[in-house]
C-alpha cells in the first residue's frame, strides 16, 4: 500500500505542475479527472499466435470467428472467444488495381468456366468451388492462379488473362496431404523482409521431412512439397457484394478445403492454425518481383504482360 500511495502522490504533483497557470476550478476538474483515470483498468491484449512460437495448435472449428477484414460488430455481454485478429495491409491502390486484367468485368468468370469445362473430369470428384488467388512460391514470389477444389483434389492453374488461354496446371490430391496450416504469413526473426500483414493457407505433403538443398536453392524447382495461397489483391478493391468478392478470398477457400478434408474418412491430414513461416531472409529479388506485380497479368504503360 505504501508504494501505491507514493505513486499517487507523484502523479498528483505532475498534474499540478502542468496546470499551475490555470484557475482553481480547472485544477479541481483535472484532479477529479485524474482520479477517475486511475480507477480504470488498463486493457490487456489477448495473447497472439503471431508471437513467434513455432508450436502448432490444432482446431476443429477455426472458422467460427468474424473475418478480420470486416468492420467490427458492436460488442455485447455475450462472452466471445479469445481470438486475436491479424492486421491487413491493403495491396495496391484503387487506380493501380484497375490495370489488372482480372479486374475487368467477366474476365475471371469466363476463365474459370473454361477451366472447369476443359480440365475437370468425373474421376476428379465432386466440384466444390473455384477461386482466383495469389500463390506464394518457395522464393516468396507472388503468382496469380486460378484454383479449383473438388472432393478429391486441388487444381492450380496458370492462366493467361490477356490471351484468355490456359498455360499450365497442377493437381494436388487431398489424399496426399498430411498437413494444412492456416494463419498469418510471417518471416524468420532474423529476416530483413518487411512484414506482410497478410493471412494465408499452406497445403503440405512432405510428411515433416525437410526440403533438400537441391529444391531449396532452385527457384525453378517443381518438387516443392507444399503450396501457399493468399487472397488476391482484387479482394480489397471489388465494389460488388460479399458473393462477388468471395472469388478472391483465401479464407473461403481454406474453409471449404478444411470441410473437404474432414469429409474424407481415409484422410490423415492434420489442420493447424498458426503462423506460416516463409523462409526468406533478404528477399531483394522477391520484393522487386512483388512490388512490380510481375506475377500478375496487367497493363504496364504501352505494354501488357
Amino acid at each position: 500500500m505504501g508504494d501505491l500511495q507514493e505513486d499517487d502522490n507523484m502523479e498528483f504533483r505532475g498534474g499540478t505542475l502542468q496546470i499551475a497557470t490555470e484557475s482553481a476550478n480547472n485544477t479541481n476538474r483535472s484532479e477529479n479527472s485524474g482520479g477517475s483515470k486511475q480507477n480504470k483498468t488498463p486493457s490487456i491484449a489477448n495473447p497472439s499466435v503471431l508471437s513467434g512460437d513455432d508450436s502448432l495448435s490444432s482446431s476443429a472449428s477455426s472458422f467460427a470467428v468474424t473475418d478480420a477484414r470486416q468492420e467490427p460488430q458492436s460488442t455485447s455481454n455475450t462472452e466471445q472467444p479469445n481470438t486475436v485478429y491479424p492486421r491487413y495491409d491493403v495491396p495496391f491502390d484503387k487506380d493501380s488495381i484497375k490495370d489488372f486484367f482480372t479486374y475487368r468485368r467477366g474476365v475471371v468468370e469466363n476463365a474459370i468456366q473454361e477451366c472447369i469445362t476443359g480440365l475437370l473430369f468425373p474421376e476428379d470428384g465432386e466440384y466444390l468451388g473455384s477461386w482466383l488467388l495469389t500463390e506464394i512460391t518457395l522464393w516468396d514470389n507472388e503468382k496469380e492462379r486460378i484454383v479449383l477444389l473438388t472432393s478429391r483434389l486441388v487444381m492450380t492453374i496458370k492462366y493467361d488473362f490477356i490471351a484468355m488461354k490456359q498455360l499450365d496446371f497442377r493437381k494436388t490430391y487431398l489424399d496426399d496431404l498430411d498437413t494444412v496450416v492456416i494463419g498469418e504469413l510471417v518471416y524468420p526473426p532474423s529476416s530483413l523482409v518487411p512484414e506482410r500483414n497478410l493471412r494465408g493457407v499452406r497445403m503440405m505433403w512432405n510428411k515433416g521431412e525437410p526440403l533438400s538443398l537441391k529444391t531449396v536453392w532452385n527457384p525453378f524447382s517443381h518438387d516443392v512439397p507444399f503450396i501457399t495461397f493468399a487472397s488476391h489483391p482484387i479482394y480489397w478493391h471489388k465494389d460488388g457484394g460479399v458473393e462477388e468478392r468471395t472469388t478472391y478470398d483465401m479464407e473461403t477457400f481454406a474453409q471449404k478445403l478444411q470441410r473437404a478434408i474432414e469429409a474424407m474418412p481415409s484422410s490423415s491430414c492434420c489442420i493447424h492454425h498458426s503462423p506460416i513461416v516463409i523462409q526468406s531472409y533478404v528477399g531483394l529479388t522477391s520484393l522487386l518481383h512483388n512490388k512490380t506485380s510481375m506475377g500478375f497479368f496487367k497493363v504496364r504503360g504501352k505494354f501488357s504482360f
